[in-house]
């Protein structure tokens, strides 16, 4: 068998670099203390095979009869077992970014049952082998910035070279704060704080506590939809108490060594303006986005690389011309801002982050006076009917559950259309994914297939090497509690 640039598969039990190999007994610790028994009558994978590829690792196995997928466990060094890793549908499974020296993995079959799937028996230990010095490259993604005492993060770490493709893949799962910072309560007064606001569409205040257990739970990135206009005077000047809160909160982020996302968000229908046939509704839209990202961009302008601006949110479409218009002034802004700008990663937002549009030959990534710095935002909601209707009798169109063969086949031919940015050299986020519970009158209940749904995008996005991030208002990681709604989910991002 042969391996490109000196990498290997070998079966180990012996030390590697003073860390311990671990040992046949904890091979089930994933899930519980006591020893891995198996769920489901299935037998373990045979014929397990890796080729390795620089830092990434392909590992395949023959299908197990009555299997409906198989589970792929990673030792975790620090939690000293076996964690997991993805489940796969197929018979193979890709594993990028291994650090150098050895990776260890287990796989079992799987079957479905409900909503939950029951594993089979487990394969030997795997030992997957870096030795190239090209293969940490995880290494370099940046340290955590240091804060001040009112958590304004205002030191620099630089990602060492990283090319937004990269950086996409480094930013890992991703998490959005929804229905907080972008709520628009008109029936505030002037005088109102920032935290009315924040709460005004039912969320509870952001905590430091929160974004620590969401690092802990397996999040790595979190956007942080932002309504500036919400305290912002006639003049277009953001409030100093409403960007001493949102520093707070990106505060938060970066002291948990996560990457931080914020745009200029949904702020009540003032975009509206940018397509008016009235010029001074035209000028004035104009006028708003320059000053808000002019103070943005000088505000943040000395904090860590790993606060990601991003040009705008679903609203950016009716006019190419005026999408790419307004994408190119947001870059020009930035990059004229100073400080850490000058280089920033920058998230540009597709037309209506719609992927088709998005697409299109008509829509333009902006110049940059920079290379491999530009991202690109598409969301991901589809099919509608099961993403965003929740009444059985929605007048456009509803589906109840997902996840047949078809399903999944349409989320791939979705998640490889944006292969047309990546191999341009763009990374790739896909800035919210979600599924709406069925609603009927008070009740809510979860609809068939929706944890499948998240599964199967975590899954692709690895693949491809794309950051997705899960639009969530306290539904599927509860604040307050620091957790997961159940453990199901849990193992899906964890």
């Amino acid at each position: 068998m042969k391996f490109k640039r000196a990498l290997c598969l070998i079966l180990a039990i012996f030390c590697l670099f003073g860390v311990c190999v671990p040992s046949d007994s904890s091979l089930g610790e994933y899930m519980s203390a006591s020893a891995y028994t198996a769920q489901a009558e299935l037998p373990a994978p045979t014929n397990v095979t890796a080729s390795v590829t620089d830092n990434k690792a392909v590992i395949t196995w023959d299908a197990v009869e009555g299997a409906d997928g198989y589970r792929v466990y990673k030792y975790d060094r620090d939690k000293k077992k076996f964690v997991r890793l993805k489940t796969v549908a197929g018979t193979k499974c890709t594993v990028s970014d291994l650090e150098r020296g050895k990776s260890y993995f287990i796989i079992a079959a799987v079957e479905k049952s409900g909503n939950k799937y029951l594993g089979g028996e487990l394969t030997k230990k795997i030992t997957v082998t870096v030795s190239s010095s090209e293969s940490a490259k995880s290494d370099s993604t940046v340290s955590t910035s240091t804060s001040t005492s009112s958590n304004k993060a205002t030191a620099t770490s630089k990602t060492s070279g990283m090319t937004s493709v990269e950086l996409a893949k480094a930013m890992g799962n991703g998490w959005n704060l929804g229905n907080t910072m972008e709520s628009v309560a008109t029936w505030l007064s002037s005088g109102s704080s920032a935290t009315k606001y924040e709460t005004a569409w039912g969320q509870p205040v952001t905590t430091k506590e929160m974004m620590t257990n969401l690092k802990a739970a397996g999040f790595d990135s979190v956007r942080i939809p932002v309504a500036w206009s919400n305290m912002m005077d006639s003049n277009y000047n953001i409030s100093d108490n409403y960007f001493k809160h949102v520093d707070e909160i990106v505060g938060y982020v970066l002291d948990n060594d996560m990457y931080c996302i914020i745009n200029i968000h949904w702020d009540g229908g003032w975009w509206d303006g940018f397509y008016s046939s009235d010029e001074d509704e035209r000028n004035a839209a104009w006028e708003k986005y320059e000053s808000m990202w002019t103070q943005i961009a000088k505000h943040y302008k000395n904090y860590s690389d790993k606060l990601i601006f991003e040009s705008a949110n679903e609203e950016l479409g009716t006019s190419y011309d005026t999408v790419n218009e307004i994408n190119q002034t947001f870059v020009d802004i930035v990059r004229s801002s100073g400080g850490n700008n000058k280089e920033r990663f920058l998230l540009i937002a597709g037309y209506n982050t719609d992927i088709d549009k998005t697409c299109d030959s008509r829509f333009k990534m902006p110049e940059d006076t920079v290379s491999d710095k530009l991202l690109i935002s598409v969301h991901y909601y589809t099919p509608s009917v099961f993403c965003i209707a929740d009444k059985s009798d929605n007048s456009w169109g509803y589906q109840g559950s997902w996840g047949t063969d078809e399903d999944k086949e349409q989320m791939r031919e979705n998640f490889e259309k944006m292969k047309k940015f990546t191999d341009a050299g763009y990374g790739v986020v896909i800035g919210e994914y979600g599924v709406t519970f069925c609603t009927d009158g008070n009740k809510q209940t979860l609809k068939d297939g929706t944890y499948d749904f998240f599964e199967s995008v975590v899954e692709l996005s690895e693949e491809y090497g794309y950051c997705a991030m899960l639009w969530d208002c306290n539904d599927w990681f509860k604040r307050i509690e620091g957790k997961f709604r159940d453990e199901e989910l849990a193992e899906i991002y964890g």
